[in-house]
């Protein structure tokens, strides 16, 4: 290449415009905690032993037990940006 086509591709290249984000996190994602599936399934789940095996293959006592001997090592420190997930809804997830 000429350095004329060079310097033209370059320039190309830093006058392309980068699309603008419209969100940092998309809404629904950012209601997850106040109407995601865990936050409002996951406690009227924990109110009937029945609905929680069919649901997780485990009893509530099992599954209480497992999160105990887990949660040191699937826990996550908070961040100033977001929240971290919860042990509970990492092991549900799972599950």
């Amino acid at each position: 290449m000429e350095v004329d086509e060079e310097v033209c591709l370059l320039w190309l290249l830093l006058k392309k415009k980068k699309r603008k984000r419209r969100y940092w996190v998309h809404p629904i994602l950012r209601d997850r905690l106040v109407h995601g599936q865990f936050v409002t399934l996951y406690p009227k789940l924990r109110m009937y032993d029945n609905k929680f095996f069919d649901y997780l293959r485990m009893s509530i006592k099992s599954f209480d037990e497992l999160i105990e001997l887990i949660r040191q090592d699937i826990s996550c420190s908070e961040t100033h940006l977001r929240p971290s997930v919860s042990p509970e809804e990492k092991l549900v997830i799972t599950l």
